[in-house]
């Protein structure tokens, strides 16, 4: 989609576009994304499990202190919100 004659990243590209493209730092900041969309605390979420195996010290402590993520969780609830992706009336397909 073109906005202003520039071209519009989709979601997951605007999050990902400071990372690098490394493909676990991706996976992880996902998975920390769908976390906190389903209620989770970032501080508790980043001492989870799979973020401890799979993200560096370095790294919870970039994720813990970028804004942007918990904005980006936010984001992508009102895109799945406006899609009608979380409409409570429509049945699974």
């Amino acid at each position: 989609m073109a906005d202003g004659g520039k071209e519009r990243k989709s979601f997951w590209a605007r999050l990902f576009s400071s990372t690098g493209g490394d493909p676990r730092e991706q996976r992880v900041l996902e998975y920390i994304v769908h976390r906190i969309n389903e209620g989770a605390n970032l501080h508790d979420v980043v001492e989870e499990e799979y973020v401890l195996r799979n993200a560096s010290r370095t790294q919870r402590e970039d994720i813990v202190s970028n804004p942007r993520i918990v904005e980006a969780a936010r984001e992508r609830m009102q895109e799945a919100f406006s899609s009608g992706e979380l409409d409570p009336n429509r049945r699974p397909e």
